[in-house]
């Protein structure tokens, strides 16, 4: 009987950590933004807790940890690209109406769910350094002999 070996993840390792933190931090924004009566503000705070998970995980495991940040919070921008994606239609619609350019209206709406993205990037980003700064210092006092 021959082995087979095991399919392995297609994911890198910074993605594997970029999703944990993407993904814990999905229920936490759409929770702040439920609580907050779903007004017209969509809080990205919780995607910096994602990234600090994220960069925690990947320092610690010596891969990317900004880079797992930054994807953690794309990941976790998710909901609110979908929070906004109505508005991106009808601000999408009513441009490519009013310009007759389909086109050019599909062409802004892409970009602007870019931007969207690209802002939920940013607080995974400063949640990855915060994160690795974290891993950094919690295994030198570990490493520390004498220290309880």
């Amino acid at each position: 009987m021959s082995r087979r070996a095991l399919p392995t993840s297609p994911l890198t390792p910074t993605w594997t950590y970029a999703l944990v933190g993407g993904l814990a931090s999905m229920p936490l924004t759409v929770g702040q933004y439920w609580l907050s009566g779903m007004g017209s503000d969509f809080s990205t705070g919780m995607i910096l807790f994602g990234g600090l998970i994220a960069g925690y995980l990947a320092e610690r495991n010596s891969t990317g940890a900004v880079h797992a940040g930054i994807g953690a919070g794309v990941v976790g921008g998710v909901p609110g690209y979908v929070w906004i994606l109505p508005a991106l239609v009808e601000f999408g619609t009513s441009f490519a109406t009013a310009w007759s350019s389909p086109v050019a209206g599909a062409i802004l709406m892409g970009f602007a769910g870019v931007v969207v993205i690209g802002i939920a990037a940013l607080p995974g980003f400063l949640g990855g350094i915060v994160g690795a700064w974290l891993a950094r210092n919690v295994e030198r006092r570990r490493a520390v002999p004498g220290s309880a």
